[in-house]
């Protein structure tokens, strides 16, 4: 997966470049461009954690909720 983000980091790096004048293209170096691409790449997977972090959450508390639910169904057939 993080090949995926590293892709979409250059490939937004890329774009960004080619809207430039060529005058500042020019004067763009290559590291820099390589630093802005993997500042990117770091923010679309922290964006990308922490979603998976809140559905974590929800599926954890999802299950709570079923466990409750199925403990007092069997509740209700012991009685």
């Amino acid at each position: 997966m993080t090949k995926h983000y590293e892709e979409h980091a250059n490939k937004i790096v890329q774009d960004f470049v080619a809207m430039l004048p060529s005058e500042v293209r020019s004067q763009l170096p290559q590291e820099q461009l390589s630093e802005l691409s993997m500042m990117i790449e770091s923010a679309i997977s922290t964006a990308v954690l922490d979603q998976l972090e809140a559905v974590s959450d929800q599926i954890s508390d999802l299950a709570v909720t079923v466990r409750r639910r199925a403990e007092g169904w069997q509740k209700e057939d012991a009685a």
